[in-house]
């Protein structure tokens, strides 16, 4: 039974894609339209403890579940603890609120939408790898049925 292109869980249009880059853009538009919601003390305080700090951990934490072929699921749940370490930051360290609020929810968008590019970058390669008889690259974030395989002759 052929699936149809649309249904292939490795295009570039799938929601594993277009969604955190979408949350990624969401963010930024946030930032130029309304600073006040994303940036809560300072810049710098934003820039090293929710981009370098948070976001470095949540591309690895991202990268971590993939590896081990674990459900996507627990990316979400690894992302909702990070955050809470990230606000916990800004807390103790610049005098943020540590509570959840509309900072944590747009810093948790941007944490997912790292790690859920993290895991499909590894999730890519892995398809590839492991399977390479069935699948090809297709991108950087993608993968696609070979030519050769949709045809029964591999």
């Amino acid at each position: 039974m052929a699936s149809t292109p649309l249904a292939h869980p490795g295009r570039f249009a799938a929601p594993m894609v277009i969604l955190p880059l979408l949350g990624v853009a969401v963010v930024l538009a946030l930032f130029i339209v309304r600073p006040g919601l994303v940036v809560e003390v300072s810049l710098g305080d934003f820039m090293l403890v929710t981009l370098f700090l948070g976001g470095g951990a949540a591309w690895l934490t991202g990268r971590a579940v993939a590896k081990g072929w674990s459900p996507y699921w627990q990316v979400v749940i690894y992302c909702l603890l990070l955050t809470g370490a990230v606000r916990f930051c800004h807390f103790a360290l610049f005098q943020g609120t540590l509570a959840f609020d509309t900072h944590a929810a747009v810093e948790f968008i941007l944490l997912l939408s790292l790690a859920t590019l993290g895991f499909r970058a590894v999730r890519r390669k892995q398809m590839i790898e492991r399977y390479d008889w069935l699948y090809e690259p297709a991108g950087t974030l993608a993968w696609r049925t070979r030519a050769d395989a949709q045809d029964g002759t591999a």
